[in-house]
């Protein structure tokens, strides 16, 4: 992998993302935290979360779905 696709985090590049902020109640993000512990993490579950539900209302078709990280696979298999 060359420089150019890595960014300044580090990670390499998927495609272009927004950094967004939301507000939730504690109780609300509490529970969020702990549905999302049991594979993935907290940006993965809501981002499934949304895309599960833009697939439902026929704004996203399945193909568009972002891939599963193979560190994730692998930690879901287990």
């Amino acid at each position: 992998m060359s420089m150019s696709e890595v960014n300044k985090g580090g990670r390499p590049r998927e495609e272009p993302t927004n950094v967004r902020s939301v507000r939730l109640p504690n109780r609300v993000w509490k529970l969020v935290q702990k549905a999302s512990k049991s594979s993935r993490s907290v940006n993965e579950y809501i981002q499934t979360l949304i895309e599960n539900d833009l697939i439902k209302r026929k704004m996203l078709k399945k193909s568009e779905r972002k891939k599963l990280s193979s560190k994730t696979s692998t930690k879901r298999s287990q």
